[in-house]
């Protein structure tokens, strides 16, 4: 039981990622506190000012994400002046209220769009933000400003050690437990295949399964990424480790096919249970005896008569192995770093100008929404509306759409109404108590961080939980208080609402749409260039990254459809639902098909070869006919593309051997087929409903 519950909590927090960054947060507040509250007490400087290094080594702990190191440092070396111009802009013009808030939204403004030049002017941006937030909230006078900026650098300092020293984002150490994560979700599969076996018709069951591939497929995307930051490894050892990272995915959700297969066939579904127990002890063993383990396993099964079971469960068990292997030949695959790489790794230019760039609408549409955040806000509370401000400011964060807007906006406030009453509970209970206010608000830090990315309205009451044992710590606290935050809270959401509606609106639908055709392209991509090579070169390598960029196309999808498909009425969210399915679907078949079509390059002959090329430049002309980019009609790439699945289909006919890589090839090809085949249909449906969303 013990051991099931770890598989659970490893599938739910991949490689403990958010685990380390709660850690890591914590750590950082609390040294940060550590050392500039006694430096404060000693300079005879307010205690609150440390509260601006808490928030620095918070922003600097979670924003700081450059791909290298020395990327990091740089980050880190520049986090200090941003924080210091903001507050030192706050402290200037506090005199005159007016001016005061318009540099406000000067700030905002600033700090959204310089976004635009790369990740690093994200943390910047918001410890900008921030710094002259906690002024309005802090109102230090011009003779506080050098414990400010000591302060700062405390903050600064203690989330570079920990980021470098402590808890370093060492990638094998990433690798190692993403290895580990890897098999937990296959734990997790298997278990809601047998949930399934038991309740067939339960939709809840078969939903919740494809939950579970998805996450499957999240953690398989970000442990390839991981890989690809091991500069210390070779290219040829990269490649290695990242298919077998693919490998271990297919095989996963080729076994979980054929289980449901045997559960929805009327005489088959008795093996099911036995298969997935027997896996399910399997996956206990250590990595290098999964594979004997489960040829075991397998030859059971197939004396029950079930062989293409028996040999998806011998694959998932090699597959399995041959990731710990590639993984322990670590230290053999050691190099110089691929300067090349390097290069490559350089993002292209931007070409979008004006308001078609997203980071300049998102900038107008915050400045409008802490504008009226300010007036709305001093009329619930002209001392506290800076609470409204920072709504309006963070509802926005990493909002693409008005419909993830309208969400956010709603999982706040209601954290927000949750945390009111757990922080009067709180600072009831432990008000006083210096020792126990400090573990609640170091717990809550812990608490809003390790959930911050799973779910923003826990985020938001525990933040909401830590004010009332701070605004306790600081003698201050009231449940007025409290309730002026839920009311600037809810006046805040509004703003932002009403900016997302009327200012420059990103419809969800539209912006859905958009992604389907950044992912029909990514297809195109892959389809052509996979052509391109098998017809010229006679092979089907080195597929991982067009691969990867079409799962990463598939994620932009279904994270942009999340606010139709999850909080809508069934009715509604229907159509979406349908289109993500299918390309879901899409994406499933083609990674299997890169894995068949290298085997297929090798056993065939050129003729054969060119044929296959023949049918992925038609399918590629069809993926293309459904964006903005097409340049043949999609009824005659549909139709080129059927006429060669025939002519395949006559050769594998005459073919004396059983089922080999040309017969999968071919197989996958036929599903990517009709994908594209019906996808116009439901494009179309969504089309239609645009307007309305």
């Amino acid at each position: 039981m013990g051991s099931e519950w770890w598989n659970r909590f490893l599938a739910s927090d991949p490689s403990l990622r958010r685990l380390r960054t709660a850690v890591r947060v914590t750590l950082a507040v609390a040294l940060t506190l550590a050392a500039a509250v006694p430096l404060l007490a000693w300079w005879g400087q307010p205690l609150p000012s440390a509260m601006i290094g808490a928030v620095v080594a918070i922003n600097g702990s979670l924003g700081v994400n450059d791909p290298d190191r020395r990327g990091q440092a740089i980050t880190y070396a520049l986090l200090p002046l941003p924080v210091l111009a903001a507050l030192g802009l706050a402290i200037a013009t506090q005199f005159s209220p007016p001016l005061h808030s318009g540099v406000f939204l000067l700030v905002i403004f600033v700090a959204v769009y310089v976004r635009r030049f790369g990740p690093r002017y994200f943390p910047l941006g918001m410890v900008a933000f921030m710094g002259y937030f906690f002024a309005m909230f802090l109102r230090p006078q011009s003779a506080q400003f050098p414990a400010l900026v000591a302060a700062v650098l405390i903050g600064t300092i203690m989330a570079a050690g920990l980021r470098f020293l402590v808890l370093r984002d060492d990638p094998e150490g990433v690798l190692a437990r993403g290895r580990r994560t890897l098999r937990a979700q296959v734990h997790g599969l298997l278990h809601a295949v047998r949930d399934v076996a038991d309740q067939p018709t339960s939709a809840g069951r078969r939903r919740k399964l494809h939950n579970r591939s998805v996450r499957l497929n999240e953690t398989s995307l970000m442990l390839e990424t991981t890989v690809g930051r091991m500069d210390e490894l070779s290219e040829s050892g990269r490649d290695v480790l990242r298919q077998r990272i693919l490998d271990v995915e297919l095989a996963a959700e080729n076994l979980v096919t054929r289980l449901l297969r045997l559960v929805d066939h009327p005489s088959g579904g008795g093996a099911v249970p036995h298969a997935v127990g027997a896996l399910l002890s399997v996956l206990e063993s250590r990595p290098r005896e999964i594979r004997e383990a489960t040829r075991r396993v397998s030859e059971q099964i197939e004396d029950r008569g079930s062989v293409d079971l028996a040999m998806a469960v011998r694959r998932l068990g090699t597959e399995l192995s041959e990731l710990a292997e590639a993984a322990g030949e670590l230290g053999e695959q050691r190099d110089e770093p691929d300067s090349a790489a390097e290069e490559d790794a350089e993002e292209p230019g931007d070409e979008q100008t004006g308001l078609a760039r997203p980071e300049l609408r998102t900038a107008i549409q915050v400045t409008v929404a802490a504008g009226l955040a300010i007036v709305l806000g001093q009329l619930v509370s002209p001392n506290r509306w800076y609470w409204a401000v920072i709504t309006a400011f963070v509802v926005f964060i990493s909002a693409n759409s008005r419909g993830e807007l309208l969400v956010r906006a709603w999982q706040r406030t209601a954290g927000t109404i949750l945390g009111v009453l757990a922080g009067i509970v709180v600072a009831a209970q432990v008000g006083g108590d210096l020792t126990a206010e400090l573990a609640v608000i170091l717990l809550c830090v812990f608490l809003a961080f390790y959930f911050v990315g799973y779910s923003y309205a826990a985020m938001t009451f525990f933040i909401t939980t830590l004010l009332g044992a701070l605004y306790g710590m600081l003698g201050t606290f009231d449940a007025s208080v409290l309730e002026t935050r839920l009311a600037e809270t809810a006046v805040g959401a509004l703003a932002g609402v009403l900016a997302a509606v009327f200012v420059l609106p990103t419809r969800t639908r539209e912006l859905v749409r958009t992604n389907t055709g950044e992912f029909l392209k990514a297809l195109r991509d892959f389809l052509r260039s996979t052509g391109t090579e098998l017809s010229e070169h006679g092979t089907a390598s080195g597929l991982q990254e067009p691969t990867r960029a079409l799962d990463d196309a598939l994620q932009q999808v279904l994270t942009s459809a999340n606010p139709l498909t999850a909080y809508r009425f069934r009715s509604r969210r229907s159509q979406v639902q349908r289109t993500a399915t299918k390309l879901s679907g899409c994406a499933y078949y083609v990674r299997n098909l890169s894995v068949a079509l290298g085997d297929a390059a090798e056993m065939v002959d050129a003729d054969t070869r060119e044929r296959l090329a023949e049918q992925l430049w038609a399918l590629a002309d069809a993926a293309e006919s459904l964006t903005d980019e097409g340049q043949v009609p999609f009824e005659e790439a549909i139709a080129a593309a059927h006429r060669r699945s025939d002519e395949l289909h006559d050769l594998a006919e005459s073919l004396t051997d059983g089922p080999t890589s040309l017969h999968r090839s071919i197989r996958w090809l036929d599903r990517t087929t009709q994908v594209l085949d019906e996808l116009p249909r439901e494009l179309g449906t969504d089309a239609h409903l645009a307007g309305r969303s």
